[in-house]
């Protein structure tokens, strides 16, 4: 059974387990254009480490032990 989960609860599950150094930002229409069009960014300070679609934000939830196997994302 799957649990579904918003993208801004995940949002700040994420920051509050990184002591707020990360956080996961969706991406303005022209700022995608510079990304080969994702939707999300994993920012750490004023870097961009990653960037993917709503799957990559799973992994990098799922990587930092804030999101359950059992959850799923909902944006």
């Amino acid at each position: 059974m799957s649990t579904t989960v918003t993208l801004k609860a995940v949002q700040r599950r994420f920051e509050r387990s990184q002591n707020y150094r990360s956080k996961i930002c969706a991406l303005s229409p022209r700022e995608r254009q510079g990304l080969h069009g994702s939707r999300f960014a994993l920012i750490e300070g004023n870097s961009i480490l990653d960037a993917g679609d709503l799957e990559a934000v799973q992994r990098w939830c799922r990587d930092a032990g804030v999101l359950h196997r059992s959850e799923t994302i909902v944006a």
